[in-house]
């Protein structure tokens, strides 16, 4: 598949894409049990990129734990190399930040069988983009998925992303979309999914606003990517 193209997700409702290389720790981070959503805050700045910023959940009843934070933590740095290429494009509004709640679906099915991929909850409220993507896939198999519009008066797409693969979804435009993952006679298939969900930080996702000066504030990085004060900021 080629990299996502904002003409198509425009024009379709949806672009096929390829992942770069799937970082390490986030490969890595299918194996925890349970798979906890974690949640990325993403923001334009003056250098003109994206910063992603970890926000911590509302701890659960009882003590907070370190190790957990700290695992979360280094997940969500391999989440956020891995989604800065994945959703840079003209399609996202850098006068908005976005809230990204991200999460990590291993789906088993048994040889010469089709197991529906249940999705991670409801969306969250307001939200504008999502992504399904392979992350990986042991064992003889396929994905297969299908796109529904307003009506679901037949699918708007059927495709079959491999690992490495994925497709980005305008949640405006597409508003189901359903994934079995078949297994070959061989043998069981494990798969791992990675599935986004971006909303606007504000609750509201409106057009980008055509003056070259940006309307607000703008994040400026310091040498570590920390934040240390913020300006306007001309384009």
């Amino acid at each position: 598949m080629a990299p996502p193209s904002g003409h198509a997700l425009r024009e379709h409702g949806f672009a096929l894409m390829g992942l770069p290389a799937v970082p390490a720790v986030v490969a890595a981070g299918f194996g925890d049990h349970p798979l906890r959503p974690l949640r990325l805050r993403m923001s334009w700045t003056a250098d003109d990129d994206w910063l992603f910023q970890y926000v911590p959940r509302a701890a659960p009843v009882g003590p907070a734990s370190p190790v957990r934070d700290l695992a979360e933590r280094r997940l969500a740095a391999g989440l956020s190399a891995l989604l800065r290429s994945t959703l840079s494009g003209p399609w996202l509004d850098i006068h908005a930040d976005w809230l990204i709640d991200l999460h990590r679906v291993r789906t088993v099915a048994p040889a010469g069988k089709a197991v529906r991929v249940e999705p991670p909850g409801p969306r969250p409220a307001g939200c504008a983009f999502g992504l399904v993507a392979v992350v990986g896939r042991e064992g003889t198999g396929s994905l297969r998925s299908r796109l529904y519009g307003p009506g679901r008066v037949g699918p708007l797409v059927e495709a079959a992303p491999a690992p490495g693969q994925g497709i980005l979804l305008d949640r405006r435009a597409v508003v189901d979309d359903r994934h079995e993952l078949l297994a070959g006679a061989g043998g069981p298939v494990v798969q791992d999914l990675l599935v986004a969900h971006l909303s606007g930080a504000s609750g509201q996702v409106e057009a980008a606003p055509g003056p070259a000066l940006r309307r607000r504030p703008m994040l400026v990085r310091g040498p570590t990517g920390t934040v240390v004060h913020t300006r306007p900021a001309l384009r």
